[in-house]
């Protein structure tokens, strides 16, 4: 299927930004299965040893797939890597890192090692200023009306609200993972009041140069909610489609970035990437450190070459048990190390 990307011709002129477990053995296979994949965390803290007990519910596919061929048009501003780069981004690197609050300001150290190999980090809240050369995506978690139980949402919106009135992000994502439940996900169950959400929320950034990044489904390649989303009358459509993907091969990376480019046909964001064994009922972190090893050095150089994909970030969201996690007390740990060095490997 030929897609095609209309890509604004400068992203310069937009207004500044705001201030910013153990491997599933002999039954795992790689039939299509269904997973609740939402590891990332609501809390203000960030804990690199807790156990994931995400129960799983929906669907991913963990099929082989052909890489996708889709051609995004070349990057505005030169990137470090050789494939073509960021155009959403101010210093044109795919490469970057979904990390949790405060992380610029807890792990100096770790971002520090990876400023000069990434070109973007999140950080799950509406104000997430850039550190040095590398962008913060400020991202609008929920709609402040559910998962109200943890006063972070509301915070966050509140937050949102007031950043808004005197600065415009340059990009935001949308909201978090709206079709799993709280409090790992924003549990927005009916996509068309998400609709009316993100028109009164989110809509008008667009008028005012911000790119929206769609809203991040748990279901990954399983997921029903987005195209309900999308026909409920959107008065701005995204212009890049967020993914999360939590899988352990490359062949699933592959199915959910082809999944997403065929059905939406925009530029792929994978805002989130972690290596887990997933399926109906279970959703086990890896644990074993060489297959981590040998995941992130396939999948980082697949997902750099891949024109579709103009973005992709590992994640250290909550629930990934205690050997995936890449930074642990502000350092890197290993599985930290093996990402940075094969960042730095694609030079």
């Amino acid at each position: 299927m030929k897609l095609t990307y209309l890509l604004l011709g400068a992203y310069a002129t937009l207004a500044v930004a705001l201030p910013h477990p153990a491997p599933v053995e002999e039954e795992y296979d790689d039939d299509i299965e269904e997973i609740e994949a939402c590891p990332a965390p609501i809390p203000t803290s960030h804990s690199t040893t807790s156990v994931a007990t995400h129960p799983a519910t929906s669907k991913t596919t963990h099929a082989s797939t052909t890489v996708v061929s889709t051609v995004v048009p070349s990057a505005t501003v030169p990137a470090k890597h050789s494939s073509g780069g960021n155009p959403f981004t101010s210093n044109g690197v795919k490469a970057g890192l979904s990390g949790y609050p405060a992380i610029g300001r807890t792990a100096p150290a770790a971002m520090s090692a990876y400023s000069e190999y990434i070109g973007w980090y999140s950080d799950y809240t509406p104000i997430t200023p850039d550190i040095g050369n590398v962008q913060g995506i400020p991202m609008l978690w929920g709609d402040g009306d559910t998962c109200t139980s943890s006063t972070d949402v509301t915070e966050r919106v509140a937050e949102f609200e007031k950043a808004i009135q005197t600065s415009t992000p340059k990009m935001m994502f949308g909201f978090y993972e709206p079709d799993c439940n709280c409090p790992m996900s924003s549990d927005m169950s009916d996509p068309v009041v998400g609709a009316q959400k993100w028109n009164s929320m989110l809509a008008p950034l667009a008028s005012r140069g911000t790119v929206l990044g769609s809203p991040s489904m748990c279901r990954q390649s399983a997921e029903s909610w987005l195209t309900p989303f999308k026909n409920a009358g959107l008065h701005a459509d995204w212009e890049v489609t967020s993914i999360h993907v939590n899988v352990a091969n490359l062949a699933g990376v592959q199915k959910d970035v082809e999944y997403y480019a065929a059905k939406y046909g925009k530029p792929i964001w994978v805002s989130e990437f972690a290596c887990v064994h997933a399926g109906n009922g279970f959703f086990n972190p890896c644990t074993d450190q060489g297959e981590i090893d040998n995941f992130i050095n396939t999948v980082v150089p697949w997902l750099e070459a891949n024109k579709t994909v103009v973005a992709y970030g590992a994640s250290n969201g909550a629930g990934l048990g205690s050997t995936w996690p890449l930074i642990s007390g502000g350092k890197l740990t290993h599985t930290g190390n093996t990402y940075l060095n094969a960042l730095k490997n694609l030079k």
